[in-house]
């Protein structure tokens, strides 16, 4: 099983997400209470070629737990995200370091539409707290998300 918790941009003339298209990677500001291990964040709605039936958006695996309870910054490059996941654990199956079909696109890294994070694919109890995101290496000032 999963839990997902998401933001969604539904405007269809405006957008919430910054461009984020000049940055390197995404900063979670986010603490947790436990060892839990099936953390991953999302952003977008990209489909693999071939990819499995529920798998879309960009995803990338998290680890917050040397946080020791308290909030730490776990930064995610860009190219540790992919569309190309198994939908029943949200495992990668193939990376954006194995093939850049796989990275996520200009289009959704100038309008993500959606970002969420999920506990999936690891038994264990689960609790995640969140203080912010934020694009991060960008070419202009760093941006919250």
């Amino acid at each position: 099983g999963f839990i997902k918790v998401a933001v969604v941009d539904a405007g269809l003339f405006s957008r919430i997400f910054p461009d984020i298209s000049s940055c390197d990677a995404i900063a979670l500001n986010v603490k947790t209470a436990s060892d839990y291990k099936g953390f991953r964040f999302s952003i977008g709605n990209g489909h693999a070629p071939g990819g499995k039936f529920f798998a879309y958006g960009y995803k990338a695996h998290f680890d917050p737990s040397s946080s020791a309870g308290e909030f730490t910054t776990v930064t995610i490059p860009l190219t540790d995200f992919t569309d190309y996941w198994d939908d029943a654990t949200g495992e990668a199956i193939k990376t954006c370091s194995d093939d850049k079909i796989y990275c996520p696109d200009q289009k959704t890294l100038k309008d993500m539409r959606t970002m969420s994070f999920w506990a999936e694919g690891v038994a264990g109890k689960v609790h995640l707290e969140i203080k912010s995101i934020a694009a991060t290496g960008c070419k202009t000032d760093e941006m919250l998300v």
